[in-house]
């Protein structure tokens, strides 16, 4: 697949499927008793956004209905997409839980429901069980071809099982059917994967033209095109656009999350870590938690840090409890901060073996390098750059395994690289990677 072939039309990180299309706690809000129609609804939980008034009002009214009428097929579906928005708007994922046994009611009336099949691959993408979001993604498509919303759960999961040419095709698929916010999104996620920065934010640009309308899919187009941003080094450009998503939606915790990470690479710790405590206050996700605790340690404030850390620690927990495989996230972040290396590297193995994306091969090679096994990560962290994607973080692990191997030359090369792409791009490793290069 070329960067020619995708489509922009005539998205989660993440990362876009399931929880990378977050929402804001009850953001819309209106008369409970003046519900959307369920076609509007429908379309905006499965972009991951909320229903078109409070999700929690929303989901009650639905709640009542099935009670009224268990058969309700609609409802139910309806209701299920409901609780995945409630776990993606409050952080809690027990509604996964219930998302899936009301997409599962759903389904067993109504079998061919591609609405309802659509939702729980979405949910299984969410709970990072790609092969059950692939497949059961492929059962919607075939149940309605000239649907988009399947289209893009599929690529979701096959790029993060590494079959990127398929992927992409989907995608593709996916932009032909229906341009839109959500398909220009994951047009500019395949472009950033290749290392098309500038088609990403191409594409992402058109994403937020095409959500401009509605204040929550416009605050989260921004907040992707600060990211964007942000990753590119371009501290200002990035803040700027995480004011303009909270001008538009007040209080957006993403947007906040973004302003804290642009605190913390201009060295304002304090300033970062109230906006990290505030977001986890309001929607306690472990990747907000993991952000303070790097800025904090980063900062040498460790025994704050590690309050930070166990905040996280009792999160992942929690998603275990609730179905979502965090064998990679764990090991990321242990691995990390040098604890239980070898058992980091395990579930490394495991991660990639389960789902071997770049991402997660990438974090095999550090896993590998972590134990002193810098030849094997070697090979791994090549393959992991194979796509030409611009990543500060895999130059950087690129960069110290070539240093472990004594290949000075090439570690000052990669590390001088990860800096060049972005000098800001971990509070914990990008000090290592300038004194290192001084």
């Amino acid at each position: 697949m070329t960067r020619k072939s995708l489509a922009l039309g005539a998205l989660v990180a993440a990362g876009l499927a399931g929880l990378a299309f977050g929402g804001l706690l009850d953001a819309q809000t209106s008369d409970p008793a003046a519900r959307p129609p369920a076609a509007v609804a429908a379309g905006n939980l499965l972009l991951g956004f909320a229903p078109g008034q409070s999700t929690k009002d929303y989901a009650a009214a639905l709640e009542r209905q099935v009670a009224n009428e268990p058969r309700n097929a609609g409802a139910l579906t309806l209701l299920g997409l409901a609780q995945a928005q409630r776990a993606r708007e409050t952080g809690d994922p027990a509604f996964l839980v219930r998302s899936e046994a009301a997409l599962g009611r759903a389904l067993r009336i109504e079998p061919e429901n591609h609405v309802a099949l659509t939702g729980l691959a979405s949910l299984a993408a969410a709970r990072h069980r790609f092969h059950d979001a692939v497949r059961i993604a492929e059962r919607a498509v075939s149940e309605s071809p000239s649907s988009a919303a399947p289209y893009g759960i599929l690529g979701d999961a096959l790029v993060e099982l590494g079959r990127y040419e398929a992927a992409f095709a989907a995608f593709d698929r996916m932009a032909r059917l229906k341009p839109s916010l959500a398909s220009y999104a994951r047009v500019s996620y395949a472009r950033e994967l290749l290392g098309d920065r500038a088609g990403a934010l191409e594409a992402m640009r058109l994403a937020a033209e095409a959500g401009s309308s509605v204040p929550e899919h416009a605050a989260w187009t921004l907040v992707q095109l600060g990211n964007l941003q942000f990753d590119a080094g371009r501290l200002g450009a990035s803040a700027s656009r995480y004011r303009q998503a909270l001008a538009r939606l007040p209080g957006y915790v993403y947007a906040e999350a973004g302003l804290a990470r642009v605190a913390a690479g201009r060295g304002r710790v304090d300033a970062a870590a109230r906006r990290y405590r505030d977001v986890l206050d309001r929607v306690p996700l472990p990747e907000f938690a993991v952000g303070l605790s790097d800025t904090l340690r980063g900062a040498g404030r460790t025994a704050e840090a590690r309050e930070a850390e166990k905040l996280v620690a009792v999160l992942q927990r929690l998603f275990e409890a609730n179905g979502v495989r965090t064998e990679l996230e764990t090991a990321l972040f242990d691995l990390n901060r040098d604890v239980q290396v070898e058992e980091a590297l395990d579930r490394a193995r495991e991660a990639f073996r389960r789902a071997p994306s770049v991402k997660a091969e990438d974090a095999l090679g550090w896993a590998l390098f972590k134990n002193g096994r810098c030849r094997e990560a070697r090979a791994h962290s090549a393959r992991a750059l194979r796509l030409g994607t611009r990543d500060a973080l895999m130059r950087f692990h690129r960069g110290m395994i070539e240093r472990c191997l004594g290949n000075d030359v090439a570690a000052r090369r990669e590390l001088a690289a990860a800096l060049a792409i972005n000098p800001w791009f971990s509070p914990i490793h990008a000090p290592v990677a300038r004194e290192l290069l001084s």
